[in-house]
């Protein structure tokens, strides 16, 4: 990203998460993205919220400077920009004490992350709905190969494609602003590649949690986005009594100083890091489907100790709980702006298939 970008996109991220229109602070309706003056083909891609597709085509299509303003305008409007750094990645190993088998927190060690543009809130029952009209779930260019079969198995209460909990291939009544649930680490992969993103990995989800709170000195992370004391206020645990998925409107308080919301609480999320159990000689770890890390804890998370921006848990990655969801994100560089082209010309005299000597 070129330097000056640098510092404009950021700052309109910010705002972005500090404002929003009335339709966009509904406990019903998920946030709205249309943009009628955009071209009809651009227009329609941001509704689908696939404005990734632009600014970061996979098919090398470059489009217009217009289309990349109205992309922008988008991931201003949905997604936060996570600056890089470094976080402390936390774990734990199986050992036995006293013929018991039993956990120990590890440290892992240091982790350098790339700067990233992650989502506000996690996807929500209206956008993945999208996903399901558009046949995402026919779509075999979204699946692994070795997974095809499996597809057919991930149905709602109804036998229709979409989330274990959904009924004649709807969400439950006045959940559109709900996370999605009931959704495996697949079918969270496949929407995030249908709208041109992915699933963040674990340290770039810790790092847009504590970055903010994180003291460049001490490299002291916060447990949590808003500090370092648990408060029920600030998310949606058992503590805070909802006891079920709330709307991502809410528990606004608990958000990141940029405008990330409910990474602790509401949904554990889905991450694209695998989890492997480390373990003492005499244990043998033995699973039969690979495993995802989940992060963040949700609604029925009972210890606060589970739902930090360092903890983690896990799931295989076929599972379809009621308290999983996901977010996506974007890598920051490589991201095509408007404007870049000309700038880049002006600055070195050279084009951007061009290579410095």
């Amino acid at each position: 990203m070129p330097f000056a970008n640098f510092f404009s996109r950021p700052f309109a991220a910010f705002r972005a998460g500090l404002t929003g229109t009335k339709s966009e602070t509904s406990s019903i309706s998920p946030p709205t993205l249309d943009y009628p003056e955009a071209p009809p083909d651009i227009r329609m891609m941001i509704r689908a919220r696939q404005y990734a597709k632009i600014v970061a085509p996979r098919d090398g299509t470059k489009f217009d400077e217009d289309s990349l303003r109205f992309a922008w305008k988008a991931i201003d409007h949905d997604m936060a920009y996570v600056p890089g750094g470094t976080v402390l990645l936390r774990g734990e190993y199986a050992t036995t004490v006293e013929d018991d088998l039993v956990l120990v927190p590890q440290t892992i060690g240091e982790c350098d992350v790339e700067s990233v543009y992650l989502d506000r809130w996690c996807v929500t029952n209206a956008d993945y709905l999208s996903f399901i009209e558009a046949g995402g779930y026919d779509d075999v260019n979204l699946w692994p190969e070795h997974i095809l079969e499996s597809v057919l198995q991930f149905v709602d209460q109804t036998m229709q494609p979409g989330p274990a909990n959904w009924v004649n291939g709807m969400p439950p009544k006045g959940s559109a602003a709900h996370p999605v649930v009931g959704i495996s680490w697949y079918e969270a992969n496949a929407y995030a590649q249908w709208v041109g993103k992915r699933l963040p990995t674990s340290a770039e989800w810790q790092r847009a949690g504590t970055w903010g709170r994180t003291s460049s000195d001490t490299r002291t992370e916060s447990r949590y986005p808003w500090g370092s004391s648990f408060d029920p206020r600030h998310a949606n645990t058992w503590a805070s009594g909802t006891h079920q998925t709330t709307s991502i409107h809410e528990f606004l308080s608990g958000n990141t100083p940029n405008g990330v919301r409910q990474l602790i609480g509401n949904v554990w999320e889905w991450m694209n890091t695998q989890y492997l159990l480390a373990a003492t000689d005499e244990i043998c770890v033995l699973t039969n489907d690979p495993m995802a890390e989940i992060r963040g804890g949700a609604f029925d998370t009972y210890f606060h100790s589970h739902a930090t921006c360092q903890s983690r848990s896990a799931q295989t990655l076929s599972a379809r709980k009621s308290n999983i969801g996901f977010r996506c994100c974007l890598s920051a560089d490589q991201l095509a702006v408007p404007g870049e082209t000309e700038m880049t010309e002006a600055v070195d005299g050279t084009s951007p298939d061009q290579p410095l000597s």
